[in-house]
């Protein structure tokens, strides 16, 4: 299994939609940090 990576440290603010689903990246590999982009 390969090495998780910290996305950072610093708070993230993010704009949300209501009724759209969102993931959270929790492997800090996302090019689309802080969201989950399947990597």
């Amino acid at each position: 299994m390969s090495e998780s990576q910290r996305a950072g440290d610093a708070p993230i603010g993010v704009d949300v939609v209501e009724g759209k689903s969102y993931y959270w990246c929790t492997c800090g590999k996302s090019s689309k940090q802080p969201f989950c982009d399947g990597s």
